[in-house]
């Protein structure tokens, strides 16, 4: 039987460590379709090629770059574990945010950065990783920033158990080869270490490559677009972590006053109405007479308020100041729930009526099915939901409703919605769309 071992388009031959590790990495992909939907769904936007020329492994956000004889020498729930350590560097936008910083500290920042997420999620990392509890739920920035200033793994509260696990696992990498088991691994030397990018033998992250440069030019991927993907294709199997639902929660769009991003999805869920007697005065110099917008129109809203005791009476008086300045420029019936475990008070407001009150009742634990129940029970047919809460909880309905739904977070934590989209009440906000 005659193999072909080209690489296709290159006229280059692959040796038998590239084979075997290409196929090591397909193997890999595959296992985390199954046990870690989440993590697969990203690393199957990828290309995978082999590089001999790194020490471990790399991605620039666009491919996914290996030393076959790397891979060869990790175990099968290693490559996993390299695999999604990988995807989570441009997931969480390590590739676009050096901004001039020392490759190698950027590098062991983001690491244990990540890392407690991957652990947490039941993966295995390769010999080596860095991984310390302080730097739990920090930024990159941040843990940079404290490496530089001195205060590393060597300094670590475990009374340097970690950097001696550390040492040991980069010592034994340094010296194991995996082709014949003497020697320095891939060649690396003494001054290789020191220079080396990828300090956590994990994978090391690149800078984002542009498209100015020579060379092949892969197709840019839309990582917000992937995590959000990639939860809800987890969430739908049941897998996925709390830690990764809190990161998708909180990070994974862009930061914009609260303020705005409520007005914005309230508009959006009015109804327009257009009149002729004002033609739209941008399409008149092309001969077209199109109606011009007259007002938004809302029929129906409801303000859902989770009062289980955990949200502030502050935190309610300003979402009820922000819902009453934006209801004067487009009115509408208001119906005003309290609910924790049941609906504890409805209100109905008309647009002339005094402004919207928003008083604490309630204060047990929190159900989100009531408040839905009875909008679908009494026939009411809203324009849009709001629901006010901490997203501490996880009854929600079992199918998403036919009008939009925007759940205002007021705490840090909580857990992502299977529907609706989420804004943080704070002085700037997270907005998570899911489609």
């Amino acid at each position: 039987m005659n193999l072909d071992h080209t690489v296709p388009g290159t006229g280059q031959s692959r040796t038998a460590a590239e084979i075997d590790a290409g196929l090591k990495m397909a193997r890999g992909r595959v296992s985390l379709v199954l046990k870690h939907p989440f993590f697969a769904s990203l690393a199957l936007r990828m290309p995978v090629r082999a590089d001999s020329t790194c020490r471990t492994a790399w991605t620039d956000g666009r491919v996914m770059a290996f030393n076959p004889e790397y891979v060869n020498s990790l175990t099968p729930e290693q490559v996993e574990g390299l695999t999604a350590h990988l995807v989570m560097h441009p997931a969480c936008g390590h590739h676009l945010r050096r901004q001039g910083r020392d490759p190698r500290d950027w590098n062991r920042a983001c690491d244990y950065v990540i890392n407690g997420l991957l652990l947490d999620a039941g993966l295995e990392l390769p010999a080596g990783y860095l991984f310390l509890e302080q730097y739990r739920g920090a930024s990159a920035e941040s843990v940079y920033r404290l490496l530089r200033e001195g205060r590393d793994e060597k300094d670590d509260p475990s009374g340097g158990e970690e950097a001696a696990r550390l040492e040991d696992a980069h010592r034994a990498a340094d010296e194991r080869d995996p082709g014949t088991g003497e020697g320095r691994g891939n060649g690396v030397t003494d001054e290789d270490e020191a220079a080396s990018p990828d300090p956590g033998l994990a994978g090391e992250v690149r800078d984002e490559p542009g498209d100015a440069g020579p060379g092949e030019r892969l197709p840019e991927i839309d990582w917000q677009q992937a995590m959000i993907q990639a939860a809800l294709n987890a969430r739908e199997a049941g897998r996925l972590p709390a830690g990764l639902e809190r990161l998708v929660l909180e990070t994974l769009a862009p930061r914009l006053d609260w303020r705005e991003l409520l007005q914005r999805f309230i508009f959006r869920s009015a109804r327009s109405d257009y009149s002729w007697l004002r033609p739209n005065q941008r399409h008149l110099h092309h001969n077209l007479y199109l109606p011009s917008l007259a007002n938004h129109q809302l029929g129906e809203i409801v303000l859902a308020v989770d009062t289980s005791g955990s949200i502030e009476e502050r935190q309610l008086q300003r979402f009820a100041a922000e819902i009453g300045t934006i209801l004067e420029q487009c009115p509408a019936t208001v119906h005003l729930l309290s609910c924790d475990m049941q609906i504890v008070r409805h209100e109905e407001f008309q647009p002339n009526d005094p402004p919207i009150l928003l008083k604490p009742a309630g204060g047990g634990g929190t159900d989100y099915r009531p408040v839905f129940a009875l909008v679908e029970r009494t026939g009411m047919r809203p324009d849009c939901l709001i629901y006010l809460t901490d997203l501490e909880c996880e009854l929600f309905p079992e199918r998403s409703p036919l009008y939009p739904v925007l759940w205002l977070h007021t705490g840090t934590g909580g857990t992502m919605p299977p529907f609706g989209e989420v804004i943080r009440l704070s002085g700037s906000a997270s907005l998570a769309a899911l489609p």
